[in-house]
């Protein structure tokens, strides 16, 4: 199966960098190097993945508007931001609106593709999960690492690739610490400061919370780290 991959890169010379890497790679490729052209083909034809910059010509925040948009229709369609701006505020936008994975320009073209096959592949393991019919269960916290899905007394929990690399570490053993630099690494980004992890934190309590306004077991232990105790 040849997977489509939209760009929408405004610079000209890297998004033919990244389509003639990802085209070697036999993906199939569409490049927009603005917001409306992309969102007008995407809705004729939805791409398995989207990689976008945050500034498009004349528009400051044209990637995350387009992946507003692309994200209200299409979530299960996973989106990676590749952008100049790379600053922790705009890094927590791009995961906060959704965006499976944010990577800083530049970017080096053979880790670009394999990024790509890694977010396709989870986002066909989820599809296929999709199908799965799951019981109401007694087990409070259930993740099955190889379709990377989380529910929570039955009740699935849709989580960046981020928040699930977080939350599995935490929980893998009852109790046990981890700590901010553990953390930070699992994120698999180059540069995290524990607010970030913070702000991943706050984001998956939210996520169980609507689901159980009584959810607790995410702790943390101040200045040290977080553990699961559930």
């Amino acid at each position: 199966m040849s997977y489509h991959i939209a760009v929408v890169e405004d610079d000209r010379d890297t998004l033919e960098n990244y389509v003639d890497a990802l085209s070697d790679r036999g993906y199939r490729v569409s490049p927009f190097t603005n917001a409306e052209d992309a969102w007008s083909a995407f809705n004729r034809e939805t791409p398995d993945l989207a990689i976008l910059d945050i500034q498009l010509k004349n528009q400051p925040d044209g990637g995350f508007d387009l992946h507003r948009k692309i994200n209200t229709l299409f979530p299960e369609k996973p989106t990676l931001f590749i952008s100049g701006r790379d600053s922790e505020i705009d890094k927590i936008t791009g995961l906060k609106l959704g965006a499976w994975d944010f990577m800083s320009k530049p970017v080096g073209l053979s880790y670009l593709t394999e990024r790509v096959r890694s977010l396709i592949q989870i986002s066909e393991r989820r599809m296929d999960n999709k199908i799965e019919v799951i019981p109401y269960s007694q087990i409070g916290l259930r993740i099955d690492e190889p379709q990377m899905t989380v529910h929570w007394y039955g009740n699935r929990l849709e989580l960046t690739l981020t928040e699930f690399l977080i939350l599995n570490l935490i929980s893998s053993q009852q109790g046990r610490v981890r700590s901010y630099d553990e953390l930070k690494e699992i994120t698999r980004q180059r540069y995290v400061e524990t607010n970030t992890v913070t702000g991943h934190i706050r984001r998956i309590r939210r996520k169980f919370q609507k689901i159980d306004h009584s959810f607790t077991a995410l702790k943390n232990v101040h200045g040290v780290g977080y553990r699961w105790q559930g």
